[in-house]
């Protein structure tokens, strides 16, 4: 998986795996029914018909697997093991890379893909600069190609480098860790509906058994039932095997899907511990450094009662006007 360069196209392994292991998954189910199942469930019926005891465990399985519907389902049941082991094989990819970053999370005791502090205390904007384009060259070899972790990292990194703000780096990965979420859950959509589409062949050969029972129905009344039990096998066999095949797909969609949310929550635990935290530039940013410099109470005093600037002498001594006003109406009290 990639968030950089998803695959597309008919060409790719994701594109081969959904097209042609399609098509390879109905032809390989084809010939397993042609050349053994089909003859192994049409000597059964021959056995019995005969009266010979012809019940091995080989032979019942023929029979509850001879159907149209039953082989529909187990050739989208082996397309949904490829598309499984396929995204179990990617998951597999992305835990290694974050092993090879960080090794002590993960129990490991190799050194790191890259160092980020280096010996320091922090993550400087001119060192994130530095591993930025570092980790972007490691990226373009074949094990780290189209990682997520790596591509994440560069770009947060490449981020504060540019912006020297830790919330913003903090946006950037965060906000790329939700979008490698989602995409995971979105490709999950066609196991998704192979869960549901399994059942649902399964229960049109139920419909099937018992339409095909019903149109017999009146042999029953003749005593030959053999035609009304032979159509309700199909329909409860069509039934039982999809809804065990629905069952295996589903334990294998949560197991994936648990790996998945797993790496995502190992992955910001990792961004947020190793990187995030550890983003900060000593140098203070030009402006601020008189800001942070303490005032001390000489310099308020002269900032206060220095020289002002004109007109402004009498706003600034409100009290001398006033004691010069209480003076002058005394004075003109008396002479009148």
């Amino acid at each position: 998986m990639s968030l950089r360069n998803p695959e597309r196209g008919l060409f790719s392994v994701k594109g081969l795996i959904f097209t042609l292991g399609l098509i390879a998954s109905f032809i390989f189910v084809g010939v397993i029914y042609g050349g053994l199942i089909r003859p192994g469930a049409n000597k059964a019926a021959l056995a019995s018909t005969y009266g010979v005891d012809d019940r091995t465990s080989f032979s019942s399985i023929f029979v509850i697997l001879k159907d149209y519907e039953q082989q529909i389902c187990l050739s989208l049941f082996l397309w949904g093991i490829m598309i499984l082991v396929y995204k179990f094989i990617l998951l597999n990819h992305e835990v290694k890379t974050l092993g090879r970053f960080a090794p002590e999370s993960e129990g490991l005791t190799s050194a790191p893909e890259v160092e980020l502090l280096d010996g320091a205390r922090s993550i400087t904007r001119e060192r994130a600069g530095t591993l930025a384009d570092e980790i972007d060259e490691k990226s373009k070899t074949h094990e780290l190609k189209n990682k997520i972790l790596p591509y994440i990292m560069a770009r947060g990194l490449e981020r504060y480098h540019m912006t020297g703000s830790v919330p913003e780096a903090t946006e950037t990965i965060m906000g790329r860790l939700e979008v490698a979420a989602e995409q995971q859950e979105s490709e999950l959509s066609m196991l998704r509906y192979l869960v549901w589409a399994v059942p649902s062949i399964g229960f049109i050969g139920t419909v099937r058994g018992i339409g095909v029972a019903l149109q017999r129905a009146d042999e029953a009344l003749q005593g030959d039932i053999s035609g009304v039990t032979s159509a309700l096998g199909v329909a409860f066999n069509s039934t039982l095997v999809a809804l065990f095949i629905s069952i295996i797909l589903m334990l294998l969609i949560h197991l994936l899907q648990g790996g998945q949310e797993g790496l995502i929550l190992r992955l910001q635990t990792f961004c947020r511990e190793q990187l995030i935290d550890k983003l900060y530039d000593r140098e203070e940013p030009e402006g601020t450094a008189n800001a942070q410099r303490p005032i001390c109470r000489e310099q308020l005093i002269d900032e206060l009662y220095g020289e002002e600037p004109e007109g402004t002498s009498n706003a600034q001594r409100p009290t001398s006007n006033i004691e010069s006003e209480k003076s002058a109406k005394p004075s003109a009290e008396h002479q009148d």
